[in-house]
């Protein structure tokens, strides 16, 4: 399975994203890198609807099912095909932690129609797996920053789409919690043949935990790279592009990244 995006643009009242094209493979988890304002977020947000933009968003699978044009989809249907975190959760309801997860099957159930005993065991299952099952009677707006983006993403995972957007879901993490969640990530998108692509601000979090790299700057994409393939070299010579002057290097199975002096 892949999703092809072909001469996309994004934006308000006008495009901030202009005429970007790109694919996104299943077993893939891809970053999308740029300085601040550059475009991501706008990007992933025009490929969810959210706000106005043009363009082809083709998901082709690879099973002989229909191929579909994400951009003409209904929002029912898109929730169904798409998992969106947002840098910051807008669900402010005070409800328990669970029923936050179980809202994730919503675009799944008939109109009317509640969530039952399988739905229940499925949202605890995901709790678990982020390492929030303690937290399921707890209030969601009496939880942290952190612990609401972990709640977020149990809800992501009983919707089990095909395809993952995240903006920055590690925004508000400490750091082991951070290598915890896109661990999780690495294994749902591999295992279970999902397209993911998520935004992140670290290029060294990126090198360590995505397969592919996109690049943008000032609306644009600048190029793209794949840590598990290109030298050194080449990585360092990408990045540059996009923050100055870096050396990428890999040491005990680990990339690090520095500046150089200009």
């Amino acid at each position: 399975m892949k999703l092809e995006v072909t001469g996309f643009s994004a934006g308000y009242k006008k495009p901030i994203v202009s005429n970007v094209s790109f694919t996104l493979r299943s077993k893939t988890l891809t970053a999308l890198l740029g300085p601040n304002g550059c475009g991501k977020t706008t990007l992933i947000k025009g490929l969810c609807h959210l706000i106005p933009s043009s363009g082809s968003c083709m998901l082709l699978p690879d099973n002989g099912h229909a191929t579909y044009n994400l951009m003409q989809l209904s929002s029912r249907k898109l929730a169904q095909r798409i998992s969106y975190i947002p840098q910051k959760s807008s669900l402010c309801a005070s409800m328990p932690v669970l029923d936050a997860v179980l809202m994730g099957f919503q675009p799944f159930l008939p109109l009317l129609s509640r969530t039952g005993k399988s739905h229940r065991a499925a949202a605890l299952s995901a709790l678990e797996t982020v390492g929030m099952q303690d937290f399921a009677a707890h209030d969601f707006c009496t939880l942290s920053e952190g612990q609401k983006q972990l709640c977020i993403l149990a809800r992501t995972l009983v919707q089990n789409t095909d395809i993952l957007f995240l903006d920055e879901p590690d925004s508000a993490l400490d750091y082991p919690n951070r290598n915890k969640i896109l661990n999780i990530l690495q294994n749902i998108v591999y295992d279970n043949n999902k397209v993911g692509l998520l935004i992140l601000h670290d290029p060294c979090t990126a090198l360590n935990h995505c397969n592919q790299l996109l690049l943008m700057k000032e609306g644009r994409l600048v190029g793209s790279v794949y840590p598990g393939q290109d030298s050194e070299s080449v990585l360092s010579k990408a990045l540059s592009r996009l923050y100055g002057p870096v050396q990428v290097f890999r040491q005990h199975n680990q990339f690090f990244l520095y500046p150089l002096q200009q």
